[in-house]
């Protein structure tokens, strides 16, 4: 296949993969999971699957394109683009956290993150079953905080500016720019995964999520 015929089908996956992510089911549609689910008990061993799996796959990645096994990234630390993190306004913090507000900081920033998975997921076939795995996983963890957000605050939705796509701009032209471009999302979601599971496990600590 020719480099422009394999990234113009790239692009068409990403936006047509959104049906395989449903939105309805993290913006106003309903969620079949059992009432049991509803307690997040599997929230943060799950999360915290999800991280290792994010940094297995970036470190992969790492070694296999870039040579840097030793995990060296700091030369593609110039490297970034706009991806959620969870930050002081979010108020998932101890010095101020509001349970309300940080269960809707994580739910907003796992949406954001489902087309960047995709791309992680078509772009490194050598560990194609696992970014699978991570990505399924992460529409899990989304749909026990919405469910959560739902039972305790009445909220069954998110804003419609919360819905998040590709741009042009940051789809990829090249195989080494997808690959820059699969190490920020696997990077940066790492981080914040990792930091939504230190938000539930203090959230327990705080009450019965």
């Amino acid at each position: 296949m020719r480099p422009a015929q394999y990234f113009c089908q790239l692009f068409l996956v990403l936006f047509a993969g959104v049906a395989a992510f449903p939105v309805t089911e993290l913006l106003g549609g309903e969620v079949g999971l059992p009432v049991a689910a509803l307690s997040c008990s599997t929230c943060v061993p799950l999360a915290m699957e999800i991280r290792n799996t994010s940094a297995e796959l970036r470190n992969t990645q790492l070694c296999e394109f870039f040579s840097l096994c030793e995990q060296d990234w700091s030369s593609l630390l110039t490297y970034g683009f706009d991806l959620p993190q969870i930050r002081a306004q979010d108020k998932c913090l101890k010095i101020n956290f509001h349970k309300e507000t940080c269960l809707k900081a994580i739910a907003s920033g796992l949406q954001k993150y489902k087309p960047y998975l995709l791309l992680v997921e078509t772009s490194i076939p050598s560990s194609n079953d696992r970014a699978t795995w991570m990505r399924s996983s992460t529409q899990q963890l989304a749909e026990l905080i919405m469910n959560q957000l739902k039972s305790e605050f009445g909220i069954t939705n998110l804003r419609e500016g919360e819905r998040q796509v590709l741009t042009s701009e940051q789809v990829p032209k090249t195989d080494w720019s997808t690959q820059v471009t699969v190490h920020v999302i696997l990077r940066d979601f790492t981080k914040f995964i990792e930091l939504t599971a230190r938000a539930i496990r203090f959230m327990r600590t705080q009450s019965s999520l």
